[in-house]
């Protein structure tokens, strides 16, 4: 069975931000498009916000990610709900780090996104604010990644 620790697990809510995240991690044209199904691609592997918002679907995301090196839990600095219970990214077994994503538009709350961040189970020392249209704390992302991932794909 092949093996997915190389790649990042993007989960959050819908419309939070995470296939234009990961279209901008990868420098790929940013085309919004909704995530129907869990994709994979060479890096990442990308879900739907169902995943989140709906308990059904909770144990299809914990299975998703069990093989992957790191979750990255994203929060739209523009969506004033929370769908993440308590303590959510303890599930896993493997490092996450929360992404605020939109800071770009206006209505933007970074200090409510931090909260439920940290509510959800991410260390705020490993939050990172961003904007994947105008590339605002990406190079910072970026370097997170690389730290987490670094043993996993030098094997």
């Amino acid at each position: 069975m092949a093996s997915n620790k190389k790649r990042v697990a993007l989960i959050g809510k819908i419309g939070s931000g995470k296939t234009t995240l990961m279209q901008r991690l990868g420098e790929d044209e940013l085309k919004y498009s909704k995530t129907q199904m869990v994709t994979y691609y060479d890096e990442f592997i990308d879900t739907p916000g169902e995943f989140i918002e709906l308990p059904f679907f909770s144990r299809q995301a914990i299975n998703i990610t069990m093989d992957a090196g790191l979750v990255i839990l994203v929060n739209s600095c523009v969506d004033p709900q929370n769908a993440v219970p308590p303590n959510f990214v303890h599930t896993y077994n493997i490092p996450s780090i929360g992404v605020i994503t939109k800071t770009d538009l206006g209505e933007c709350n970074i200090k409510r996104s931090r909260n439920l961040l940290i509510y959800a189970g991410i260390n705020p020392k490993h939050i990172y604010v961003v904007s994947s249209y105008t590339g605002e704390g990406i190079s910072e992302l970026e370097a997170a990644i690389h730290h987490f991932m670094e043993p996993h794909r030098n094997k």
